[in-house]
């Protein structure tokens, strides 16, 4: 799997790759996002350790969005996320999809993935992908989606024995899977289709293994999800409250300790 790449608006800067560690973005002279190496100029950081990638606000920022969401200290984020960041567009970029096989393999449906809305009309929803689903504006589809720039019959979602096939039904504008224009491709868990820019899905593991997953997205506006701040450092650190806390836990063992003393020898 490749690293995830942060693509600048109109390829100003080339794209950041962002390896385990701490990464800045600040502005350039003409207002524009581009890399920065001192915290001082930081105005964002992607901070990428084991369990994904977050994105944090200076102190004071505003107005930074991710798929049309305030952030207001801290997001974690997926490939294929947009990030609306001082008037400008950030785009997120995982790996690049398989395309798509040519024919279509029948399957038992037996532990199907599920294809969970994100972002859009669906949020929150979650289609089995079971059998082959329609997306489209059409009453007939499986997923229905009502934009009325949408295609009747936009794609086609197939299970698939290697993932889930996506196959274009002849929409204008495709579809983007993990920040990727695509019209054809083989999804895997964990990739994210986006349908007409607004409408997300997360392609998720089956059913039976959903209780062994963690949530993402969901944490979009957790204040205390990831343990890092802000910092000139290029590695990702414990928070100093976190490191402080076995220090308070002795002192009040200890104070506990004092007090049952001194009840004990002053009731004599």
């Amino acid at each position: 799997m490749t690293a995830p790449r942060l693509r600048f608006p109109h390829r100003d800067h080339l794209d950041l790759v962002l390896t385990p560690g701490v990464h800045a973005v600040g502005l350039d002279a003409d207002g524009r996002p581009r890399p920065v190496e001192s915290g001082v100029d930081a105005r964002v950081q992607f901070c990428v350790d084991r369990r994904g990638i977050w994105l944090q606000l200076r102190e004071g920022s505003r107005g930074v969005h991710v798929n049309g969401r305030p952030v207001r200290r801290m997001a974690m984020l997926r490939p294929g996320d947009a990030i609306f960041f001082e008037g400008q567009l950030l785009q997120l970029l995982g790996t690049e999809p398989l395309p798509a096989p040519r024919e279509t393999v029948q399957t038992d449906g037996q532990g199907h993935a599920v294809l969970r809305g994100v972002g859009g009309t669906h949020h929150g929803r979650a289609f089995p992908l079971d059998r082959p689903r329609m997306v489209g504006r059409s009453a007939d589809s499986d997923i229905v989606i009502t934009d009325h720039d949408f295609a009747e019959r936009h794609a086609r979602l197939e299970p698939h024995p290697n993932g889930i096939v996506l196959r274009d039904m002849g929409s204008e504008t495709g579809s983007t899977v993990n920040g990727h224009p695509v019209r054809h491709a083989l999804l895997r868990v964990g990739d994210q289709v986006v349908f007409d820019t607004t409408h997300r899905f997360v392609v998720e593991a089956p059913l039976r293994a959903l209780a062994e997953t963690l949530p993402d997205s969901e944490l979009l506006e957790s204040d205390e999800a990831a343990p890092v701040l802000i910092n000139t450092g290029r590695r990702a650190t414990l928070s100093t409250s976190v490191r402080r806390i076995p220090w308070l836990l002795l002192a009040a063992l200890m104070l506990a300790t004092l007090l049952s003393l001194l009840l004990l020898f002053g009731a004599r």
